[in-house]
């Protein structure tokens, strides 16, 4: 199935080398980076151990998923080692509310 342009921009991507560096993030990824309070482009060691199929990534060529929560919103990432260009792909796939913001949409309808 191919990714329509709208698709493409909803969804965050992010490329980390080696020493997990921003390589590469497009503009929906940039709420990710502060939510872990990416620093002069590293994803924090703290990031690292809570999502630990990122850290991982470096040694082996599987593919594992992730979930980022944030404030509103949980982004279900597929995480993709690429040893040989030596960078690991974060792709997101799907972005699901909280129920916190579920409720404020009912809640919203309501009045």
């Amino acid at each position: 199935m191919k990714t329509t342009k709208k698709e493409e921009v909803i969804f965050p991507v992010l490329k980390l080398d080696y020493n997990f560096n921003v390589i590469y993030s497009n503009e929906p990824a940039q709420p990710m980076l502060k939510q872990w309070n990416c620093k002069q482009d590293r994803v924090p060691m703290a990031v690292l151990e809570q999502h630990p199929g990122i850290y991982s990534a470096i040694n082996t060529t599987q593919s594992p998923d992730i979930e980022v929560k944030m404030d509103d919103v949980t982004v279900k990432c597929t995480v993709v080692p690429f040893p040989e260009a030596g960078y690991i792909g974060i792709y997101a796939y799907l972005i699901e509310y909280t129920e916190k913001t579920k409720e404020k949409v009912t809640l919203a309808k309501l009045n």
